[in-house]
């Protein structure tokens, strides 16, 4: 591999690492921002998490 070629395989990681970091914090900050009551599942409709099946019927 050439010094030129290695350089931008370099550039590229990097780029891909702070593409995939910009990405999580861009989710993250969308849930922070949701309104609680989306967020919390506390509306009739919704099936709590440690649920049975036989709760479920």
């Amino acid at each position: 591999m050439t010094l030129r070629s290695r350089k931008c395989a370099t550039v590229f990681a990097i780029a891909a690492v702070v593409g995939l970091y910009a990405a999580a914090a861009y989710r993250v900050e969308q849930v922070r921002n949701q309104p609680y009551s989306a967020a919390s599942c506390s509306l009739a409709h919704c099936v709590p998490h440690t649920a049975t099946l036989s709760a479920l019927r």
